[in-house]
Order: C-alpha cells, then structure tokens, then sequence
C-alpha cells in the first residue's frame, strides 16, 4: 500500500473519491490532530538568522504601539 497526500479541488473529485473508498479501493484514514506536535513538523522551516530577524521587527514594532498608546 502507499500513502499519497492530495489537495482536492473540487467536489465531484472528492465524491468521486468517497465511491471509490465505498468500492473498497483506496482507504481514508482516519482523521489525527496534526496540531499536536506542530511545534516539530515547522522545526526548521524558519532560518535561525531569519527568525532572529523577525523577533527584531517584532519587538520594534511592540515598543513604537507601547509609544502612541
């Protein structure tokens, strides 16, 4: 068996999709919480320059909205 990732768009392809599970041939499985280790699946996605980066405008940005209000 091999497991495929899709992104379906439209819904007479999913439909077409649900009969063939129905007829047995392919297999949905069962819907996991990704958001659970979410943390480790984005590990790595960010540069740690970039990400350092991102932490400077935020804090800029933080301390000129504490400046006008």
């Amino acid at each position: 068996m091999e497991t495929l990732k899709i992104n379906v768009i439209n819904q007479d392809a999913l439909a077409i999709l649900r009969a063939m599970e129905q007829a047995g041939l392919i297999v949905f499985p069962e819907k996991d919480t990704e958001n659970k280790n979410l943390s480790k699946q984005l590990r790595g996605t960010i540069s740690s320059s970039r990400a350092k980066k991102m932490i400077e405008i935020i804090e800029k940005e933080r301390s000129e909205w504490d400046q006008r209000y």
